[in-house]
């Protein structure tokens, strides 16, 4: 029946495309998409719930008092009668009374203490409730897209925000018989599931589906398991940092870019991204966690922190310098980031498949190699490494933080092996520690997630050890605003290929000229000759550009830097630049008729067998290429559909080594500047992903980099 319904949604899907040509999703910031209609024969979401008036009464009151949109007078409830794919998560009227009650109750009591929480409730009554507070928390049980409880596997988020443009957060856990309950932000329990109708699914719930409301470093403080790292977040300052959210008040999201992309499908130009909002990751260490160290009070904390960072500004906690600060800063990631990758703005890309238009990344991305990313924290110069290590079968269901080489064999200093190899833990096994039965790691402008171990930024360690080995960004995880809006890894759909990066919008990207157009391409599939996309997605520069970015920090040391890429007929000739200094001589990234490039034309033999599965050509070929400041592409990442080719036998995946530098603490800027003569080609510039490998590895005879 499921499968049934899913093939029947495509199919309508494709029809309505056909006969409404043109129609745009235009962001869940505003009108959802209500051009494609269609008439129903069965129930819509709309007539389950209204049929139902003895279970759904009072939701259908709230969903009718909700607008969808700033600019539409459309309830949510007219909404959920049109054609289109919607997960509703329906609470009962008594799920509606016992929140309401809650939440007033809550304000109440505040007030007795002379600290007003403000809930935006001040009555129990639904019909006392405003049309704003009935819009939010409408809004926060519909998704636009239809999932069965089947689709989720794993403790994490569905792969789309809901249309308030919030996670909705899934767990697992066992009642006292032994079955299996799924909770939705943990709070909401389903318990009536995959109810289809014509236009989605509804999974009913025994609880209001609200996310917190509250910024992350109150939501963080009401825990009091977490009490001695939440106050040191206060003593450092660092709470007046997690209470920025709204990065710009007059953002406009409606705006689209001066001109579409040169090779665009989308016959129009691209949208703005839908919010400008910053947000954090916060890495929870339990009281539990502290005393196991011999940390119990505030002041054990201190002393344990110099003990690691010095006593330089000693006392003067809300100095980056102090100690303290160095400790706790160091569990803030510059993102949001979700426990499961299956969802737009996980720690790694953990699948991701079929929920973009022929995107499928267990494909792209065998889980026999491990998936890892790293991320930039509050710690100055500072980075931390994301891994689920597949390759090792004991942690393949882990998320691990700075996860060591070779299992922690090549630890320099002992003491850091109990500050390494962290594991997140997954809410539904934080959920189980005492003090935490209700933690909800979602907020309003990030996440929170329990670690299993302190973290120390040790820079010996992690330049020896955790992060002694070639570092891999894709282009887009560069740059955390692309998280934080939900622009990196969102759905690719008909009449939307592109969104335009704004200048400005990320603080680590600088455009030079006006000419220079910057796009996100989400995930899609390539097969261009064996190559695809990294993660799927790619930074894409039009025009005649002139642009640059900050690399990411790394400790200090020589190393090599390099940029990987597809050759195209619409790419241009470029000038790279290391802080403003020209590195080495132009790149040709043209590729021509005959699908050679201009590296490759005098080494055709070796070519011809490298690029028909002979092993050993490849290896040569690659030793050759190296010799003239090139690579072929990572084995690890493969192309979809039927190519099963890896970009390592690829005709037109390459790496550039761009320089050998020495890179000291602070920042460095990567330029690139089109130098093409004449008009005869298109100027597009197009980055796939960024590695910096340092200088030992490449020269460790004992042990030669792999080619992954």
């Amino acid at each position: 029946m499921k499968k049934d319904f899913l093939t029947k949604f495509k199919s309508i899907a494709l029809i309505s495309a056909i006969g409404v040509a043109g129609a745009i999703f235009t962001g869940c910031t505003e009108d959802i998409d209500q051009s494609n209609r269609y008439t129903f024969t069965g129930e819509t979401i709309t007539d389950y719930l209204e049929n139902r008036p003895e279970k759904f009464s009072k939701f259908c009151y709230l969903l009718d008092k909700a607008h969808i949109g700033k600019a539409s007078s459309s309830s949510v409830l007219k909404t959920l009668t049109t054609y289109g794919a919607y997960t509703c998560f329906a609470p009962t009227n008594e799920a509606i009374d016992t929140y309401l009650q809650e939440q007033y109750d809550i304000w109440q009591n505040s007030l007795a203490t002379g600290e007003e929480e403000i809930t935006g409730i001040y009555s129990p009554y639904l019909e006392e409730l405003s049309d704003s507070m009935a819009t939010v928390i409408a809004k926060n049980h519909i998704i636009e897209a239809a999932f069965f409880t089947t689709d989720i596997k794993s403790d994490g988020a569905f792969p789309k925000n809901n249309i308030n443009n919030r996670f909705t957060t899934v767990s697992f856990e066992n009642d006292e018989e032994g079955n299996v309950v799924i909770l939705i932000n943990n709070s909401a329990k389903i318990i009536e599931s995959d109810v289809e109708a014509e236009n989605g699914i509804v999974h009913v719930v025994d609880h209001v589906v609200a996310p917190s409301n509250k910024l992350v470093c109150d939501h963080f403080a009401q825990y009091e398991e977490f009490g001695l790292h939440s106050q040191a977040i206060t003593e450092t300052g660092l709470d007046e940092v997690l209470r920025i959210y709204e990065l710009n008040p007059d953002y406009d999201p409606y705006m689209t870019s001066p001109q579409k992309m040169s090779t665009s499908a989308m016959g129009t130009k691209a949208p703005y991204p839908e919010t400008y909002v910053q947000k954090y990751t916060l890495l929870a260490v339990t009281n539990t966690t502290y005393e196991s160290l011999g940390i119990r009070t505030f002041a054990d904390l201190v002393e344990f922190a110099e003990s690691w960072y010095g006593e330089e500004a000693k006392g003067d906690y809300k100095n980056p310098n102090n100690a303290l600060y160095r400790l706790i800063s160091y569990h803030i990631i510059d993102r949001q980031l979700l426990y499961n990758g299956t969802a737009p703005g996980g720690f790694v890309m953990d699948g991701l498949n079929d929920i973009h238009d022929g995107f499928k990344g267990a494909e792209n991305l065998p889980n026999i190699y491990d998936r890892y990313d790293y991320f930039e924290t509050l710690h100055p110069y500072s980075i931390i490494k994301a891994t689920r290590p597949s390759v090792n079968s004991e942690r393949k269901d882990d998320l691990i933080l700075n996860y060591s080489q070779d299992e922690g064999t090549r630890v320099n200093n002992p003491l850091m092996k109990n500050h390494i190899n962290a594991r997140v833990l997954p809410i539904s096994e934080a959920t189980t520690l005492p003090g935490l039965e209700k933690f909800d790691d979602n907020t309003l402008n990030g996440s929170i997630h329990v670690i299993d171990r302190l973290l120390i930024f040790d820079e010996d360690e992690m330049k020896g050890n955790v992060l002694n080995e070639r570092m891999r960004w894709d282009a887009a995880s560069l740059f955390p605003e692309l998280t934080n809006n939900g622009v990196r890894w969102h759905e690719r759909k008909a009449g939307w290929k592109e969104i335009y990066i704004p200048d400005g919008y990320c603080k680590r990207l600088k455009v030079n000229n006006e000419s220079t157009i910057p796009f996100y391409l989400p995930p899609h599939p390539n097969q261009l000759n064996g190559w695809a996309n990294y993660q799927g997605d790619e930074i894409l520069i039009d025009g005649q550009y002139d642009f640059q970015y900050r690399i990411p920090y790394v400790p200090e040391g020589t190393y090599e830097i390099r940029f990987g890429f597809g050759f195209s007929s619409a790419r241009g000739i470029c000038q790279f630049y290391l802080d403003n200094k020209i590195t080495g001589i132009p790149v040709d990234m043209f590729y021509y008729d005959n699908k050679r490039t201009m590296i490759a034309e005098d080494m055709a033999t070796i070519i011809d067998g490298a690029f028909n599965g002979d092993v050993e050509a490849i290896d040569e070929y690659d030793k050759i290429l190296r010799n003239r400041g090139w690579m072929k592409g990572p084995a690890s990442v493969f192309s979809n559909g039927s190519d099963t080719k890896s970009m390592r036998e690829s005709k037109v995946a390459y790496r550039r080594i761009v320089t050998q530098a020495h890179l000291t603490k602070g920042d460095h800027w990567l330029r690139f500047k089109d130098v093409t003569v004449g008009g005869g080609n298109l100027r597009q510039f197009s980055q796939d992903y960024l590695e910096i490998v340092p200088k030992s590895v490449i020269t460790d005879p004992s042990k030669p980099e792999d080619k992954l």
